[in-house]
């Protein structure tokens, strides 16, 4: 799961650099990646929706200023999935997110459950019942 994670923030980072770059587009799939692989309320995707191209910078109107509003705004994207791959990478892939896909009462019955008492407990469980399970896992 780590390495698919990786793979769809990198892929989001290779985006930054396409021709036809539109960064309310990116911004939007760049979220919907973020909520998917740290949920919803993850600080990192606020940042990216805050990202915005800013023309009305001082800084525009200075002619020996460097600033490029796009290639800013591009550069605080990739800063802010990179950081999120670092995290991963250091601390695996966040646990949290089967928490809410499953609803946070399940995940904690099942941490203050054994091992035996945990394995008792999906042995009884119909084909059918586990098979939504592991869909809501990987969804």
């Amino acid at each position: 799961m780590k390495s698919q994670y990786i793979k769809l923030l990198k892929k989001q980072i290779s985006k930054l650099e396409e021709e036809t770059f539109d960064l309310e587009a990116w911004k939007t799939s760049a979220i919907t990646v973020l909520e998917r692989i740290f949920g919803e309320n993850d600080p990192r995707a606020k940042q990216i929706d805050n990202l915005k191209i800013d023309y009305s910078s001082w800084a525009l109107r200075d002619s020996s200023s460097k600033y490029k509003p796009v290639e800013t705004a591009k550069l605080k994207g990739r800063e802010v999935l990179n950081t999120a791959i670092d995290e991963i990478e250091i601390f695996g892939a966040p646990e949290n997110h089967a928490a809410e896909v499953l609803g946070g009462d399940f995940v904690k019955k099942m941490q203050n459950m054994s091992d035996s008492e945990r394995k008792k407990h999906f042995e009884g469980m119909k084909k059918g019942e586990l098979v939504d399970l592991l869909m809501k896992l990987t969804s």
